[in-house]
């Protein structure tokens, strides 16, 4: 058995919150970010341990470990590894829940340090007796030193100092995500909760039972300052989802200033600081916005972008709104008939049938095999965001290329999963095509004139949608057709 294995077994309630930390980033965000977020984390945190345990006293204090309690655990420049360790699954769980309780900004990095200050309230005059329960007597503070049962007030105030460097490296690297993702919220409570069911019990047996007292009372000031601070911000109650960020800029544009961006989680999001209006930018192609639907909130959804017509029938610039959408694998989905039938109440929109490809459709194959099946306008996303049970979608797309209007070299800038092109296509795709520089250009002012197009029709549709303070227009009784 290697000799690592029984450390890290003797401290699994240090290491298996980590490690379930690490799991759900993982999922949630990627391997990339939970590499990034775990590994830095924790080089913050031991650098911050060691210059305290060093002598120099910054930012924790002067306090030392003892080398005869820590002889069976793995250590770094002097620092227990389980100990670093923990700082970051602290930060993280902080950071879920009160951002949960509805805490943004600057209030929800503050938040979240405070309450990892609020947990060692409790903690450190327990760890401090670990000689009495099954931690050891691993580190001690300078004798007379201690304020608050033998710890000192610069350990807290360290606390404070770490806790918001590492609520900014969170935010960094997984953006100001909301509190929707249910398997992040369970596990923060439930650590949260056994932190303070185990340090709470031994508190009580260790004679500083007043210190869970006060480390509750500071946690219940901090989730009602992220109650408070989020009250005053509108809740969601649309959300506009574009694949590309030049969709996004021509959605927010149309609904005028005050957007405050949120990156982070595989998209980017934009909130309207004046009314609940979110516009999400999720990246071209279904995988990709399958990902953004999959963390919707229960607010209607309005996908939106560029399309392709599939008949001569649609011009350049022109504006449809989807009843229905066939899916990549041929399954046709209906589309919310009430806020459909509000959209197409717009003047000079035309309702009509949706594709959603996995490619972009330039082949006039494959443009005849979608009409055969009843399509008029190919695009990439809304299928995945009406695969989500519940969810009250629909679609406005504006056109862009057509039958006799390809998009032809520029269909190579489109890269799925991405909110714009690889940085450096444009130029390959000029070195590789220049005489189709003057048609690139007159796509480009195409695309330009189309997102304006879309962008002087979105206040106006968001507000038939049922934006804040106004009402939500009458249900009428649109039948989608049969598959």
């Amino acid at each position: 058995m290697p000799a690592w294995l029984p450390a890290l077994a003797g401290r699994w309630y240090a290491l298996l919150p980590w490690a379930l930390t690490a799991a759900v980033v993982w999922r949630t965000f990627g391997w990339r970010r939970a590499l990034a977020l775990l590994a830095g984390g924790y080089l913050i945190t031991l650098l911050a341990e060691w210059a305290s345990t060093a002598g120099w006293g910054v930012p924790f204090g002067v306090y030392h470990y003892r080398s005869s309690g820590l002889r069976h655990d793995l250590s770094l420049l002097g620092v227990p590894l389980f100990d670093s360790l923990s700082f970051t699954w602290l930060a993280f769980i902080g950071f879920v829940i009160v951002g949960r309780l509805g805490a943004r900004g600057w209030l929800r990095i503050v938040l979240t340090a405070l309450a990892m200050v609020a947990v060692d309230v409790v903690v450190d005059p327990v760890a401090l007796r670990g000689a009495q329960w099954w931690l050891g007597s691993i580190y001690r503070y300078p004798p007379g030193s201690g304020v608050w049962y033998g710890v000192t007030l610069l350990n807290y105030v360290g606390w404070l100092v770490v806790g918001v460097v590492l609520a900014l490296w969170v935010r960094l690297w997984l953006g100001d995500f909301a509190g929707e993702m249910r398997v992040a919220v369970g596990l923060s409570v439930a650590l949260l909760a056994g932190v303070f069911l185990q340090s709470g019990v031994l508190a009580i047996v260790l004679a500083v039972g007043p210190s869970l007292l006060v480390a509750l009372a500071l946690l219940s000031l901090v989730g009602a300052a992220a109650v408070l601070g989020g009250s005053r911000r509108p809740a969601t109650t649309l959300v506009i989802a574009c694949a590309l960020n030049s969709e996004a800029a021509a959605a927010r544009s149309g609904l005028g200033g005050g957007w405050e961006r949120d990156p982070g989680g595989g998209l980017l999001r934009w909130r309207s600081r004046r009314s609940g209006v979110e516009v999400w930018v999720t990246g071209a192609g279904p995988a990709a916005a399958a990902v953004a639907a999959a963390r919707a909130p229960g607010s209607p959804i309005l996908v939106t972008g560029l399309a392709g017509a599939l008949d001569e029938s649609w011009a350049r610039g022109e504006l449809g709104v989807g009843r229905r959408v066939l899916d990549p694998e041929g399954d046709w989905r209906a589309l919310e008939p009430e806020l459909t039938a509000a959209l197409t109440r717009l003047p000079g929109i035309r309702r009509c049938d949706l594709a959603t490809t996995s490619k972009v459709v330039e082949r006039e194959a494959d443009r005849r095999r979608l009409r055969a099946r009843g399509a008029e306008l190919v695009e990439m996303e809304t299928a995945a965001w009406a695969a989500v049970p519940g969810l009250r979608v629909a679609s406005l797309r504006v056109v862009l290329d057509r039958p006799g209007e390809p998009l032809g070299a520029l269909a190579g800038l489109v890269s799925i999963g991405r909110r714009g092109p690889a940085p450096g296509r444009v130029a390959q795709l000029l070195l590789a095509h220049p005489g189709q520089i003057p048609q690139l250009i007159r796509l480009g002012r195409a695309q330009r004139q189309a997102l304006a197009r879309l962008a002087g029709v979105v206040a106006e549709a968001v507000q038939r949608m049922g934006s804040p303070g106004e009402p939500s227009e009458a249900a009428i009784d649109l039948q989608v057709s049969p598959p």
